[in-house]
């Protein structure tokens, strides 16, 4: 065989392996893109929100329901209920079942100083009452939110004055709107919360945090631990038409 046949050989050997080799080698697919992160469903909250400031604001504008009936044990009237002034009004908010029960004209109790009060308007159905007072009087008033703008979950404050203290505040949630508890009717029409409505609270605010009032405090149920109930704020706005 001369040289130039070997080298023809030699080189088709060499392709003919090269071609095997292709073949052969197994195909390599391009590594798959990343799967992008799964969105979070809710942010991360940033935290309990600081009450502080809402409380020290509002507090002050809480009074107790009072008649002159004397305690037996101070003989100074005893506070039966709760309510808060209206801001921009002579007005008084409060629970018309606590009215129903002074034994006299209403006096508002605040910071020890007693302000003579009228019955101004009553409506059983939503349980709510309105007591004019002086203009002079100084406690300041809180704002009514525009609507009924309660939400599930939403962080509430609960403002009162229970056993006749000076203005106590609970907190917590809105457990569930209007419609949610069908028995006793009465609650039918009441915003449920898992914030402490004490003995004394009714016609207490309740506020949400950005300082208006959503609600007036109304009922609890003996051994429903972690049950409130409270009226919308639109059944007040209907009572100061």
């Amino acid at each position: 065989m001369t040289l130039a046949r070997l080298a023809r050989a030699a080189a088709a050997a060499l392709l003919a392996g090269a071609l095997a080799a292709c073949t052969l080698a197994p195909t390599m697919a391009p590594p798959a893109p990343a799967a992008p992160p799964t969105p979070p469903l809710l942010s991360a909250p940033a935290g309990l929100p600081d009450l502080q400031a809402l409380v020290q604001h509002s507090a002050p504008a809480v009074v107790g329901i009072a008649d002159d009936r004397p305690q037996a044990q101070t003989g100074q009237p005893g506070v039966l209920g709760s309510g808060f002034r209206i801001a921009g009004t002579p007005l008084v908010a409060t629970a018309a079942h606590v009215v129903a029960v002074l034994a006299g004209p209403p006096v508002v109790v605040w910071q020890g100083q007693r302000w003579p009060a009228r019955l101004l308007r009553l409506d059983e159905a939503s349980d709510l009452a309105l007591l004019a007072i002086d203009d002079a009087a100084p406690m300041p008033g809180l704002t009514l939110a525009a609507a009924d703008t309660a939400v599930p979950g939403q962080w509430v404050l609960v403002l009162g004055c229970p056993f006749g203290t000076q203005p106590t505040a609970t907190v917590g949630i809105v457990s569930a709107l209007p419609g949610a508890v069908l028995q006793p009717a009465v609650l039918r029409q009441r915003l449920q919360l898992n914030a402490a409505v004490n003995p004394g609270n009714s016609g207490g605010p309740v506020l949400g945090l950005d300082g208006r009032v959503i609600a007036v405090a109304n009922a609890t149920v003996p051994g429903g631990y972690g049950l409130g109930f409270a009226v919308p704020v639109a059944a007040l706005r209907d009572l100061l038409r």
